[in-house]
């Protein structure tokens, strides 16, 4: 992707006249740990948190039924007794300018009695299918559940599963997300009723079907199961008579059309203006075009960098990015080279491995669906140093393969690794990363094709993974007739849009007329549809500042 000169020159004017202003740095604050805090509803243990910051001096506000002791640079926290409904709140952290620090808070309510009473042994409700996470197009998914204690009794226990649509609320607090109870009607049990026989220490399994009929594009759904003891002297731990697993409903277009958005230029809320005549969203994923993998020569590390524009974004995910999400359209983070000896097919296996931790962070941090790679604007790296390795396709293969472990550990989402086919990013091969030999699948979603030219399968990608197009917006190029009909002939999996701003309020131009023709022939020719008329624009208000208004199209 070639960034424009004009553009390079006022980001070069920019930086010279904020060179000339007095600038207060910003403080640091931080909190760890600072994962949701989840307490029973009595007997608690206390919890320290500890707080780090750059400023004189901290604060904190705290739910008045949170206990909360100052200790030197420490919090120290308790829950008064709950008699009640389970409670949810939020410790929030404050420190000179840095940006405030949120700590969820969870406490349960009473658990209920069982009966008998007397001794009980511990009984667990198991998750049996293979993940918690179903992407369904159409049709239903299948999983699995079971009870099981740690030794066998001698008379028979039983176990009701049902779902407890009520823990949504809690569930989405506690992980920081937003999920719907899937409708009653979504779910069938085969039994409701789990027995664990006597001399036995597991039920047989019970198939839980989830049906994808009933769901809307774009939502995420939880599938809360909870189980209670019928008979027999056993009984749950808070955190053992639940199974939860998300849904959602996956776009069924064969050909999905993502955007590269220049974010020096574009407000991403313009993407929602963007729809087919049945509602649907043209645009199927969004890359924030880009963060850089950036050498820090001085204390020789390699780190992931946010200009000003990027950094604004993410740091207000829930107003510029989650709202996308929530329609069902994907954002990912675009990873691009920046004139220096890091590069995106030239880091060793272990600085491979070291980078894709921190990305891995940043992508669950700010709640995105995985990384795009683009090898461009890199210096030549010192091989000697433990970071680097000679550029080659084969080093660039091991990257995202890194970076897809990473991001798997890091997010309970599924995410996905892509490239544009620049550089070294091109034909990757099979690589063998700890003894163990990897194929194209396993560490590459799917590929944009460069400019003039389409994508084609290698190795043990199809069709699928590659795009049949890609197309310069801000340059006015068009989508030709031939590209639509190759992804209809050959299943194509993308279509590939670059440089889209409808506002004309960054760099580029207002391209909305000239984008609308194309989005229009691609909708006609993929779908069978008309482009609804988008009614608003989204403003982009300068270095690091977007606006949230939406401008009705004059």
């Amino acid at each position: 992707m070639k960034i424009k000169s004009l553009l390079l020159a006022a980001t070069m004017l920019a930086a010279a006249v904020v060179s000339c202003q007095k600038v207060t740095p910003a403080d640091e604050l931080s909190v760890k740990p600072s994962a949701a805090l989840s307490f029973e509803a009595t007997g608690n243990a206390d919890v320290t948190l500890t707080v780090t910051t750059t400023a004189d001096k901290w604060e904190f506000t705290a739910p008045a039924w949170v206990v909360a002791e100052r200790v030197e640079g420490t919090l120290v926290l308790n829950v008064e007794d709950n008699a009640g409904a389970a409670r949810v709140g939020r410790i929030t952290f404050t420190a000179g300018n840095a940006d405030p620090v949120r700590v969820n808070v969870y406490q349960a309510a009473p658990a209920q009695e069982e009966t008998p009473d007397g001794p009980k042994v511990a009984v667990t409700l198991n998750n049996k299918a293979d993940g918690d996470f179903f992407q369904l197009t159409s049709g239903a998914a299948t999983a699995s559940i079971s009870v099981s204690i740690a030794e066998a009794v001698a008379e028979d226990i039983v176990v009701s599963v049902a779902l407890d649509p009520e823990y949504a609320r809690e569930y989405s607090f506690i992980q920081g997300d937003s999920y719907t109870a899937i409708p009653a009607e979504a779910v069938t049990f085969a039994a409701t009723e789990l027995t664990i026989a006597a001399g036995q220490t597991e039920s047989e399994a019970v198939e839980v079907t989830i049906d994808g009929a009933a769901l809307g594009f774009g939502e995420g759904y939880l599938v809360p199961i909870l189980a209670t003891v019928k008979s027999g002297a056993a009984s749950f731990a808070m955190d053992a008579k639940r199974v939860n697993y998300t849904v959602m409903k996956a776009n069924p277009r064969t050909t999905k059309q993502v955007v590269y958005l220049e974010v020096n230029d574009c407000n991403p809320l313009n993407i929602l203006e963007y729809n087919l005549a049945d509602g649907t969203p043209f645009f199927d994923a969004v890359i924030l075009f880009a963060a850089n993998i950036n050498y820090d020569s001085v204390n020789d590390v390699v780190y992931l960098h946010n200009n000003a524009n990027v950094q604004a974004l993410l740091d207000e995910s829930d107003v510029y990015i989650q709202p996308l999400r929530k329609k069902g359209i994907k954002v990912y983070l675009g990873l691009l080279g920046n004139h220096d000896a890091a590069g995106l097919a030239q880091l060793s296996n272990w600085g491979a491995r070291e980078w894709a931790k921190e990305v891995a962070e940043a992508v669950r941090a700010y709640k995105l669906d995985g990384v795009n790679l683009d090898d461009e604007y890199s210096g030549s790296p010192d091989t000697s140093n433990p970071w680097f390795a000679s550029p080659s396709n084969y080093q660039g293969a091991v990257l995202c393969y890194e970076l897809k472990q990473a991001m798997k550990e890091a997010c309970y989402w599924p995410t996905e690794v892509s490239v544009f086919e620049s550089g070294q990013l091109y034909i990757l091969p099979n690589i063998t990363v700890d003894g163990v030999q990897h194929t194209q699948s396993e560490y590459l979603d799917w590929t944009c094709a460069n400019y003039g030219s389409a994508s084609r399968p290698y190795g043990d990608l199809t069709y699928a993974n590659c795009s049949a197009a890609s197309v310069q917006l801000n340059y006015s190029n068009y989508l030709y007739d031939r590209a639509i009909q190759s992804a209809k002939d050959n299943g194509y999996g993308w279509m590939m849009w670059f440089a889209f701003d409808p506002s004309g309020t960054g760099g580029i131009q207002n391209n909305r007329a000239h984008s609308m023709n194309q989005f229009q022939k691609a909708a006609q020719g993929l779908y069978g549809q008309d482009m609804a008329q988008p009614q608003n624009v989204y403003n982009k208000l300068g270095e690091g500042k977007y606006d949230p208004t939406p401008h009705p199209i004059n």
